[in-house]
């Protein structure tokens, strides 16, 4: 494949230019696919050659972009960033609104990642405004879609999962209307997976299973079956199986899962394979594997939180540059696209027409919430920056992030500032947004409290929720399990463990 990949590159590109329109952006999404299947040492190769033998500029912009995917795969983000960049500038040169759209979701996808969860929706919102000048009405379909499922994942994230649902049940019934293809299948495959992850938050295990098995066949479909796609929803499977104690279905996809990590250089993939592994051993009782498996998880572990650490500055270097390169609402006179509306109004209904009328409410507002947002810059002195991080050390050090009642507002008054101040205080200085902020504090207290007082590892999740300032115990199991890669039951029992031997 990635020899007929060499070659047919460059020549079809040098097609009239109604027909570049047409295919190029196509190859890209299909060699994109094709990619995930290669071991990484291969689709490095592949991604290096289409760069190397580009002779325009068309032809590096997509190559770039290509480069781009691999080293998402590789959980190299920041990397994976610089390059989307550089693609994104040749495709503003070139006025392609589709890669255009397609690269703002890709860095969106590639923030929220890393924790950058406002720049992450302000690229959503800047993707789905490109995708209002695209002429063709069939590729600015497909390339909202790819926005609105990557905008379904800051509902996730927020623990909006009813609206997420709904959205989902839409998309996908709109994709199910699609021709044959493996695109129709890998976008099913997304939807699915993206609909087992919110029942599965929810408690609904039942559920989760039913569209994890759904998300499971149109993955193999897709031909994707042994890519780092299909990991997301094997881990989804086993996941399930090993809270079922249903321990031969799980073995099942734990092998397909060690298949896929030997096959690709990730250690994020790596991390959980590890981890699952092990509970399966430890359920099943077969205790060397249970501890080499275990050990492979707590190494990879580490090396994830210091290239995490990495990856986070590396990328907030990258945020004023891209902040300068996406235009402000003072240069750009703003208007709805005709061609967002029609796409939101016009998707096949799974709902009644109220749930559509709420679709497009919620978008308009992102978008416009967006292009009213002013360029980011320095807006404090040297002063007030020094006053307000002793502030915010104090605020820390008396554990006034553990009411749970707490919100952006209450603590702008508190530090007597203003929310733009402090947004950017935090942005700057903490490399996250006010919520990851204070959930982090949260999590690092109630961990301190577990390690250094035992009677809190008797207590139960509710009262450990409510004690560190959450509302809810799923707010806080997600959370704990976000900073700690472990579920406080989980935490909970390694450390009685380690207190027992």
């Amino acid at each position: 494949m990635k020899f007929v990949l060499l070659l047919v590159f460059p020549l079809i590109l040098y097609s009239p230019k109604k027909e570049v329109f047409k295919y190029t952006e196509q190859l890209c999404y299909d060699t994109a696919l094709d990619i995930s299947s290669e071991s990484s040492s291969d689709a490095n190769r592949i991604a290096d050659s289409l760069l190397n033998y580009s002779e325009n500029a068309r032809q590096k912009m997509y190559a770039l972009m290509l480069k781009s995917i691999v080293l998402e795969h590789q959980d190299k983000r920041a990397e994976a960033i610089a390059f989307s960049l550089k693609s994104l500038k040749i495709a503003k040169e070139e006025k392609d609104y589709c890669l255009e759209s397609r690269i703002y979701t890709f860095l969106s996808r590639q923030y929220r990642n890393i924790g950058f969860i406002d720049k992450g929706k302000d690229l959503i919102a800047e993707s789905l405004m490109v995708c209002s000048k695209i002429e063709d009405k069939d590729h600015a379909v497909k390339f909202m879609t790819m926005a609105n499922l990557e905008l379904i994942e800051y509902d996730i994230e927020f623990e909006n999962y009813e609206r997420a649902i709904v959205y989902l049940k839409t998309a996908a019934f709109s994709l199910d209307k699609e021709r044959e293809g493996k695109i129709k299948y890998f976008d099913l495959a997304n939807c699915e997976e993206k609909l087992a992850r919110c029942y599965l938050q929810m408690g609904n295990d039942m559920l989760a299973l039913n569209h994890y098995r759904k998300a499971s066949t149109f993955i193999n479909k897709s031909k994707l079956g042994e890519s780092l796609w299909a990991n997301k929803i094997y881990d989804g499977l086993i996941d399930i199986y090993l809270s079922q104690q249903e321990l031969d279905s799980a073995k099942v996809y734990i092998q397909k899962n060690l298949l896929i990590h030997e096959k690709f250089d990730n250690n994020v993939v790596k991390e959980h394979v590890y981890k699952t592994t092990a509970e399966y051993y430890r359920q099943t009782e077969v205790r060397d594997s249970f501890e080499l498996y275990t050990s492979k998880y707590k190494l990879t572990a580490l090396e994830n939180k210091e290239n995490m650490r990495g990856m986070i500055n590396t990328a907030s270097n990258t945020l004023y540059n891209l902040t300068d390169d996406i235009p402000d609402a003072s240069d750009t006179p703003y208007k709805i696209g005709a061609m967002e509306l029609m796409f939101l109004i016009g998707i096949p209904s799974f709902g009644v027409y109220y749930q559509r009328k709420k679709l497009v409410s919620y978008m308009k507002g992102l978008i416009i919430s967006r292009k009213l947002r002013k360029r980011s810059q320095k807006a404090y002195s040297n002063k007030t920056e020094i006053i307000l991080l002793a502030k915010l050390e104090e605020f820390e050090n008396s554990n006034g992030f553990l009411d749970n009642n707490l919100s952006l507002p209450i603590l702008v008054a508190k530090l007597q500032t203003n929310v733009k101040y402090l947004r950017q205080i935090i942005r700057d200085h903490k490399q996250t947004d006010f919520n990851t902020y204070i959930n982090k504090l949260r999590i690092q207290y109630i961990i301190e409290k577990l390690n250094s007082d035992p009677a809190y590892l008797n207590y139960k999740i509710s009262f450990l929720a409510k004690e560190s300032g959450f509302s809810s115990h799923s707010q806080f199991s997600t959370n704990f399990k976000k900073f700690t890669d472990n579920s406080p039951s989980e935490y909970i029992s390694n450390l009685k463990s380690k207190i027992a031997s």
